[in-house]
């Protein structure tokens, strides 16, 4: 039976119980009345007792507790969590910025209110209703989108594809909150909600870059002294941030097979990369390799934004600008910094490189990334690619009649036909046909069917 007491050190009353494993323990309930310290040590032995009998789990009395939390403590851990495991700062503010609008928007308090209904409710908002924005066209939260003098601010509706992105962080938190026992039971296991299809409405296609293009940025590019950089980028698939906290150390010219080893916490995947190095791009390392780097200096002093790109792109005539802002072509495509690793992807896939070195050359675990995203070739690039392949056919031979449908009458023999034993019992199914195909497989002798073969 659990009971008080009291130490002469102390002004709270002291909880003497039976744990769960049938251990007396002792501990402070934090109160100054006995009386409600005497309920809180009998639920307390009850609680150990029904966990010792089997009636309740240990993960549903930590869940109990942590619904009492206020929702905004378990996104901070979530964030905290993130930021041990050496997640990019990016992505841990975009995560930040998803986790608070949502708690925000839905008026959430605590974890438990949080089901699968809530967050599809959330993904039609953020497409239907969009987000507050401020004059330079980022989004701010939505206790900050109300002005002084009562005008609201504008909204950005956004696209399906960023509301199946808030989806990813929604179910990562979710399922965070199940591995770290703060809820007992998922809320919505599964595909309990789905994706939005974001072929439907993309606000926002990126395109790799035509040889002509590229050419032309370079030239714009080597007159601001960018023209390495681009080119690297180009010629390696290397993401901005890559570039820019790539070393010399990093950088093996002198092996036999040039190469570059990044790290692993400068990599988006977070593990150590070795990508090869084209000759084209090693000769521009070498060329700006002075003696007397250190192995520890940044290779490129400097790596272009995304608005010097998109000021590059405007006077090389490739692409127009909108403030910060990046003018869309007529079908719907930009190109920005990424587009460099689609250019690189898509023309490594034109020239017949093998599906498998692609994607190690781009450093994807699943080909249908590399697919789906980066080898995005074009109408024109698939024509040239179907014409210059040999289609080769067979001849038909001519049947001996045929109706006037077009159908083959079978050829009449004179004579009792002749009974020869089926090799096999697939011979013979295939000569009686095959009921689940209807029969396809009977043919009338002295007609093949056409075919066609595709030799690359």
């Amino acid at each position: 039976m659990a009971s008080v007491y009291k130490r002469k050190s102390s002004p709270y009353w002291q909880i003497r119980y039976v744990d769960r494993n049938g251990r007396e323990k002792s501990i402070s309930s934090k109160l100054t009345d006995k009386r409600a310290a005497k309920r809180d040590a009998e639920a307390l032995e009850q609680r150990e007792r029904r966990i010792r009998q089997g009636l309740i789990s240990p993960a549903e009395v930590e869940a109990a507790k942590a619904v009492s939390v206020h929702v905004r403590e378990h996104v901070d851990a979530f964030i905290e969590e993130d930021r041990r495991r050496g997640v990019s700062a990016r992505r841990i503010q975009l995560k930040q910025s998803q986790l608070a609008r949502f708690v925000e928007a839905e008026g959430i308090t605590s974890i438990g209110q949080i089901d699968g209904d809530l967050i599809k409710r959330h993904m039609r908002w953020l497409v239907e209703q969009g987000v507050p924005v401020d004059r330079d066209g980022r989004s701010v939260r939505l206790r900050e989108s109300g002005m002084e003098d009562g005008e609201p601010m504008p909204r950005r509706q956004l696209s399906p594809a960023s509301a199946n992105e808030f989806r990813t962080t929604a179910m990562r938190f979710l399922n965070w909150l199940v591995e770290a026992r703060r809820l007992a039971v998922h809320p919505c296991p599964g595909r309990a909600v789905p994706k939005m299809n974001a072929e439907l409405d993309r606000k926002r296609r990126r395109a790799a870059m035509t040889p002509d293009q590229v050419e032309r940025l370079l030239q714009v590019a080597d007159r601001h002294g960018r023209g390495e950089v681009y080119r690297v980028a180009l010629l390696t698939g290397l993401r901005r941030k890559e570039l820019q906290s790539l070393r010399w150390n990093e950088v093996r010219l002198e092996d036999a097979t040039p190469s570059i080893h990044l790290r692993a916490e400068a990599t988006k995947a977070k593990r150590m990369d070795v990508i090869p190095l084209h000759p084209a791009a090693a000769k521009v390392l070498a060329s700006i390799q002075h003696p007397g780097i250190k192995p520890t200096d940044p290779v490129f002093g400097s790596v272009p934004s995304v608005q010097v790109l998109y000021r590059d792109l405007e006077e090389a005539g490739i692409q127009g600008r909108d403030g910060r802002n990046a003018v869309p072509s007529p079908s719907g495509e930009v190109i920005d910094f990424h587009s460099f690793r689609m250019t690189l992807a898509t023309t490594l896939a034109n020239q017949g490189v093998n599906a498998l070195h692609l994607k190690r050359i781009m450093r994807h675990a699943s080909i249908a990334t590399t697919d789906r995203h980066y080898a995005g070739m074009n109408l024109a690039d698939l024509s040239r690619a179907f014409a210059s392949a040999q289609v080769v056919y067979t001849e038909v031979s001519t049947p001996s009649a045929r109706t006037r449908a077009g159908r083959c009458k079978p050829v009449r023999r004179s004579g009792p036909p002749t009974q020869t034993a089926p090799r096999s019992e697939a011979e013979s199914g295939a000569r009686l046909g095959d009921p689940v195909r209807g029969g396809a497989s009977k043919r009338v002798k002295g007609l093949e069917p056409s075919t066609f073969t595709l030799a690359t």
